[in-house]
C-alpha cells in the first residue's frame, strides 16, 4: 500500500515539471503588406519592416518614411476534444487588438550610402484561457457503491514579447546592400493552472471523501539583445536577400514560481485517511533565462511591370535542453517520510525547475502582388509555421503558449499607393490539421483508459497598415 502510494506521488510530481519554449516562429508577421504576402519578403522587402526581415534591403529605400501597422482584429480559437478527460472538451476563444510594428527611416545627409532605421514591434502575443467542469453521479444497485464527484480545470497563459531597436545599412553599389539591426527584447509571461477532482464514495455504512489538487503559478520577465545581419542584391527584375539572426544574449531575467500538489482524504474508516499527502513550495526573484535560436533566412523575388512573385524560407536551429528557471527546492512535504523515498527524492529536488528545448524548424512562404491599376494592388500569400516543440524529459506542455501542432497561414490584402502614402488592409487565416495528443488532465474518475485527445486550432486576423513618405 505504501509502495503504491509512493509511486502515485512520484507520477504526479513528474507530470507537473514544466517547459516554456516558443513553438512557432512565424506566427507573427510585420506590416500589413508583408502579412498579406505571407511574409515572403526576405529578398524583396523595400519598406520600413526591413529592420526585421532584411537589414541590408533598407539600403535600397530612397525616401524617408514612417509606418504604423496593427492587428485591428484577431480571433484565436483552440479546441481540444477530450482535453480534460473522456467526453470533457477544452476550448479557448480570444479576441485581441495590438500593434504589429511602428518603424521609420532616416536618410543621413552627409553619408548618402548609409541609412538609419528604427522600430518597435510585437514579436509574440498570445492569450489562452481554458476551463472545464465535469460532475457525475454513478448509482448502481443498493449493494454497490455510489459515487459523486466534481472536477475543475482552469488554465491561463498570457505572453507578450516586444522588440525595440535600430538598423544601420550601407549600399555598397547599385546591386548590393548590407545591414545590421540590433534589438532589445522584453518578454513577459504569466501562467496559472488550477486542477482538482473531488470525489465522495459511499459503500454500505462507510463514506470516503478525497480531493486531488494541482496548482501552478508562474510569472517571469526577461530582457535580451538580438542581432540581425542582412545582405540584399538586385539586378534587373530580380531581388535576392539573406538574413542571419544570431542567438539572443541574456541581459536580465527574473521570475516567481509556486506549485502545490496534494491529496486530502477523510473517511468513516480511519485507515483510509492515510492516503493523504501535500507537496508545496514557492520561490520569488528566481533568475530566469530564455534563448532564441540561430536562424538563417533567404528569399528571392521576381518583378514585372504588373506582378511581384516572391519566395522566402528560414531555418531555425534546435535548442538543447536548458533551465529557464532553476532553484534549489525545499518544499513543505507531508507526511515527512515522503521526502526520503528514492522514488520521489529526484522530483522534489527539481520541483520548481522549468526546462526548455526545441527541435530544428524549416519554414517556407510564397507571396504575390498584382498591380490592378496605378494606385491599387492585390496581395496574396501562404506560409508554413511548423512547431519546434520538444518536451524535455518530464516536461509539461501546458506552459507552452502555442502548442505542439503545426500551423498553416493563408493571407490576402489590398493596397492603395500614392507618392505620399501607402494604405494596406490585409486578412490572415491560420489553421492546424487535427492532431492527436495526450489529455491535459482527467476530470472523470470513471473514464475508460486508452482514449486520446484531438486538437484543432484556427485564427482570423485583420491588419491595417499606413506609411507616410517624407520629402527626400
Amino acid at each position: 500500500m505504501v509502495f503504491r502510494r509512493i509511486l502515485f506521488i512520484a507520477f504526479l510530481l513528474q507530470a507537473i515539471i514544466a517547459s516554456g519554449q516558443d513553438d512557432h516562429y512565424w506566427s507573427q508577421q510585420f506590416g500589413a503588406t508583408n502579412t498579406s504576402m505571407g511574409g515572403a519578403v526576405v529578398g524583396g522587402v523595400r519598406d520600413n519592416s526591413a529592420i526585421y526581415y532584411n537589414p541590408g534591403a533598407q539600403s535600397f529605400i530612397e525616401n524617408p518614411s514612417l509606418s504604423v501597422d496593427a492587428n485591428l482584429y484577431k480571433y484565436d480559437k483552440i479546441f481540444i476534444r477530450n482535453g480534460a478527460g473522456q467526453n470533457v472538451n477544452l476550448n479557448s476563444a480570444q479576441l485581441s487588438i495590438y500593434p504589429q510594428i511602428v518603424a521609420g527611416l532616416v536618410n543621413l545627409i552627409n553619408l548618402p550610402r548609409f541609412k538609419f532605421g528604427y522600430g518597435v514591434l510585437t514579436k509574440n502575443f498570445n492569450n489562452v484561457l481554458m476551463n472545464a467542469r465535469f460532475t457525475n453521479r454513478d448509482i448502481h444497485s443498493n449493494s454497490d457503491p455510489t459515487q459523486e464527484f466534481v472536477g475543475a480545470f482552469d488554465y491561463s497563459n498570457q505572453l507578450n514579447e516586444q522588440w525595440f531597436g535600430f538598423c544601420i545599412s550601407y549600399k555598397a553599389n547599385k546591386n548590393n546592400g548590407f545591414g545590421l539591426s540590433l534589438f532589445g527584447s522584453y518578454r513577459a509571461q504569466t501562467y496559472s493552472l488550477t486542477n482538482f477532482v473531488r470525489n465522495i464514495a459511499y459503500h454500505d455504512s462507510a463514506a470516503w471523501f478525497s480531493t486531488i489538487n494541482v496548482d501552478e503559478n508562474i510569472r517571469y520577465k526577461t530582457f535580451m539583445m538580438i542581432a540581425k545581419l542582412g545582405w540584399a542584391f538586385e539586378t534587373g527584375r530580380w531581388r535576392l536577400g539573406v538574413t542571419v539572426s544570431l542567438p539572443s544574449i541574456r541581459l536580465y531575467g527574473t521570475g516567481d514560481i509556486q506549485r502545490e500538489i496534494s491529496l486530502y482524504a477523510t473517511s468513516d474508516n480511519p485507515g483510509d485517511t492515510s492516503a493523504g499527502f501535500l507537496v508545496l513550495d514557492r520561490k520569488t526573484s528566481v533568475k530566469t533565462f530564455y534563448h532564441n535560436p540561430l536562424s538563417i533566412a533567404a528569399g528571392v523575388e521576381y518583378k514585372t511591370s504588373k506582378t511581384r512573385l516572391a519566395f522566402s524560407t528560414e531555418f531555425f536551429t534546435g535548442i538543447s535542453s536548458y533551465y529557464m528557471m532553476h532553484t534549489e527546492s525545499d518544499p513543505l512535504v507531508y507526511p515527512a517520510w515522503v521526502k526520503d523515498s528514492i522514488y520521489t527524492r529526484p522530483y522534489l529536488k527539481a520541483y520548481l525547475d522549468i526546462r526548455n528545448q526545441s527541435v530544428p524548424v524549416l519554414n517556407a512562404a510564397i507571396g504575390m502582388e498584382q498591380y490592378l491599376s496605378k494606385s491599387f494592388s492585390l496581395l496574396l500569400g501562404a506560409r508554413t509555421d511548423f512547431s519546434g516543440y520538444k518536451s524535455p524529459e518530464a516536461a509539461d506542455i501546458l506552459l507552452h503558449s502555442s502548442g505542439e501542432w503545426d500551423l498553416y497561414h493563408i493571407s490576402a490584402g489590398l493596397s492603395y499607393n500614392t507618392p505620399k502614402q501607402t494604405i494596406t488592409l490585409g486578412f490572415n487565416y491560420t489553421f492546424s490539421p487535427e492532431k492527436s495528443l495526450s489529455p491535459y488532465t482527467e476530470l472523470n474518475p470513471l473514464a475508460q483508459s486508452g482514449f486520446h485527445s484531438k486538437v484543432f486550432a484556427q485564427s482570423f486576423g485583420l491588419v491595417l497598415g499606413y506609411t507616410h513618405y517624407f520629402k527626400n
